[in-house]
Order: structure tokens, then C-alpha cells, then sequence
């Protein structure tokens, strides 16, 4: 897991190293005059789309792909020709693309797991594809998508996986123990939310990765709690809200 985190932080800053210096040579060119019908700003942000859509390959996520796909026609729709899907049907495109091929390949999507929990293909109220729930000793999976689920965690973990697609998931953490002090949050979530309601007491520690999409948390954690709960994830065109109770 560690080495695949640190080979996905390398990978990225090496993409925008290379961004950062194709986007200095666009506008020593633009001031040369070689992209008076282009335009620097159009090479700049047609350039950090690109960035965003090689991401999405290695990220493994569609929503990544396809959005910067679209946002890339838009950018460049007069030049492509394309003014007549844009910009609502190449983003309805984007979207609807998105969701269907998550819906198709569940798995492509899926990274490292911290352990090698299987899923034992739970059914919730007859409903399949909405929410799944799978524990393995103080492991726990969360599995949610096109709906809403609110779980209450209990007992001792260490490790917690939860994706999201689409949907909103809410997990307390108010009445679990962290194993020997510390446990690991790997999350994955894609045009949707997740809320993670944990003590106050608690040090949290929050290294996600968002692509068009935010982390927040609401109140203060204690920086010098003996428990602590280590966050790490992607978090597409989404939020993870994390609120202090």
C-alpha cells in the first residue's frame, strides 16, 4: 500500500513538473507571437487536461477521464469543430459515460486494498449494487453506490475501505475502539460523498487525493490524541467531509 502511495504521489509530481514547464514555454512562445490564434491560456488549460486524463489511466477512474476529455473539447471546441456538442452534451456525455462504465467494470476502478478483504456479494433489501458491508477480523469494507448509507461503527478496528460511487455514505466512528491506538481509513469515492463523524479527542490524519473534488472538516481534532485515524484515498469530482463530534 505504502509503495503504491508513494509511487502515485512521485508519479504525480513529476506529471506536473512536466505541466509546469510546458506551461513556461507557452507563454514565452505566446509573447514570440506563434499563438496569436490560439491563445496562451487555451495551451495552458488544454495542457493541464491532458495532465488530468494520463492521471485518470493510472488512477484507474473513468469519471477522471471522461470529464477531462470533455473539458478539453470545450476548451478547444472551435478549433476541434465541435461547437455543437458543447458545452452540456460533451458534459452529459462525460457523466453518463462515467457512470455506465462503472456500472459495466465495478472492479477496473478498484485500488490496493491496506488488506485483502473479499466481498461476499451481500444483498441489502433485495438490491444489489447499493450497499455492501464485509468484515474480516477488525477489518471492515464499505461498498456504496447510487444510494445513501449511514453506517455506525463498533468494537475494535484497524483497518476501514469504503467506496463510494454516486451516492453518499456516512460512517461514526463514536463507539469504535482503534486497535492498538491507530487505524487506516482507504477510501475511494467518485460523484458522490462520504461524512466521517469522529471524536474530537481523536488525531486525525488526512493525506487524500482529490481531482475536481474537495476535503473539508468541520471543528477541531485534538493534535495530540493517543488515537489516531490515518485517511488516504482519491476523491473525484466529490467531497469527504470530515466533522469533529
Amino acid at each position: 500500500m505504502y509503495k503504491v502511495e508513494f509511487e502515485s504521489k512521485k508519479r504525480r509530481k513529476i506529471m506536473w513538473g512536466i505541466l509546469l514547464l510546458l506551461a513556461a514555454a507557452a507563454l514565452v512562445v505566446d509573447k514570440m507571437g506563434y499563438l496569436k490564434e490560439i491563445g496562451v491560456w487555451t495551451v495552458i488549460f488544454s495542457v493541464c487536461l491532458i495532465v488530468f486524463f494520463i492521471d485518470g489511466f493510472f488512477r484507474r477512474s473513468f469519471s477522471e477521464i471522461l470529464f477531462a476529455a470533455a473539458f478539453f473539447v470545450i476548451v478547444n471546441d472551435e478549433l476541434l469543430g465541435l461547437e455543437k456538442i458543447t458545452p452540456w452534451p460533451v458534459l452529459g456525455a462525460a457523466f453518463l459515460g462515467s457512470l455506465g462504465l462503472r456500472m459495466l467494470f465495478p472492479k477496473f476502478g478498484r485500488k490496493p486494498k491496506l488488506m485483502n478483504v473479499s466481498m461476499n456479494g451481500k444483498q441489502l433489501n433485495g438490491k444489489t449494487m447499493v450497499s455492501e458491508e464485509t468484515w474480516n477480523g477488525n477489518s471492515v469494507s464499505y461498498d456504496n453506490a447510487f444510494g445513501e448509507t449511514v453506517k455506525y461503527l463498533s468494537g475494535e478496528i484497524s483497518h476501514i475501505n469504503a467506496d463510494n460511487a454516486f451516492g453518499s455514505l456516512k460512517i461514526y466512528f463514536s463507539d469504535a475502539v482503534l486497535r492498538d491506538g491507530s487505524a487506516d481509513v482507504n477510501l475511494d469515492s467518485t460523484f458522490g460523498s462520504m461524512v466521517f463523524y469522529v471524536p474530537a479527542e481523536w488525531k486525525v490524519e488526512i493525506n487524500a487525493e482529490t481531482a475536481f473534488g474537495s476535503t473539508k472538516e468541520q471543528g477541531k481534532c485534538s493534535p495530540d490524541g493517543t488515537n489516531v485515524l490515518k485517511i488516504r484515498g482519491d476523491v473525484s469530482f466529490g467531497s469527504l467531509v470530515i466533522v469533529y463530534v
